[in-house]
């Protein structure tokens, strides 16, 4: 009987080392509208319309454009809880590299969410995906939000206001800025990437992350002017 217990644990041992595993890159698109804002004349033409996030391993770039008008783009790797935001609009071309300090200053400024994880799962153009319950007792309501745990990327949103949840956000609301955006996904592409696509343009100048904070807020209030 002894020498048949290795024999019996072997099926075990295959059916949980054989777990699905984690998309390590790829990259996800996401369509950006305004739910609570007229977005009509000039600003329909300037308020960036689409966003993507690129990852590989624990790392993600965050990128929020308009044509050639601005550019910003985040930075993150949970791996070591690092964040580094770029700005290109015009002549300001900033970079900064948050410190801990600052990270906790970001994470303090997010609105309060009341979160809840419901038993609602399906698939939203190409990755499995878990609905959230939100709601706010201080800001403008949110819409639901859905996360997948699909991506190599478990903590995709850890500096903001969904910071305790698992996965990469798919469809979600970013308040910021003086804007509320909702952010929904339209497509995931597993693909290679490559480090260089991190890269920093030698272009942008380093800030803090206040004077950082206070071109980018510029930015959006000419936006909305």
């Amino acid at each position: 009987m002894k020498k048949l217990l290795p024999l019996l644990a072997l099926p075990l041992l295959f059916v949980t080392s054989c777990g699905k595993s984690k998309i390590k890159e790829g990259e996800l698109t996401y369509d950006v509208t305004y739910p609570y804002m007229e977005v009509t004349g000039l600003m329909s033409a300037i308020l960036p319309k689409e966003m993507t996030i690129v990852f590989k391993g624990t790392k993600m770039m965050t990128t929020i454009s308009r044509g050639r008008i601005f550019e910003t783009k985040v930075i993150t790797d949970e791996a070591d809880n690092s964040i580094e935001m770029r700005l290109d609009f015009g002549d300001k071309k900033y970079y900064c590299e948050l410190t801990s300090e600052e990270i906790k200053e970001l994470q303090d400024s997010q609105p309060v969410y009341d979160i809840t994880k419901t038993e609602d799962k399906d698939s939203v153009n190409g990755v499995w995906a878990t609905k959230y319950t939100v709601s706010s007792q201080d800001s403008i309501q949110p819409a639901d939000a859905w996360f997948t745990e699909d991506l190599e990327v478990q903590k995709g949103a850890w500096f903001s206001a969904y910071k305790d949840l698992v996965g990469m956000p798919i469809i979600y609301d970013v308040e910021r800025y003086g804007l509320m955006m909702h952010i929904e996904s339209n497509g995931f592409k597993k693909r290679e990437v490559s480090d260089e696509e991190f890269d920093r343009d030698p272009a942008l100048e380093p800030v803090d992350f206040e004077t950082y904070e206070s071109e980018v807020q510029e930015l959006f209030d000419i936006l909305l002017d």
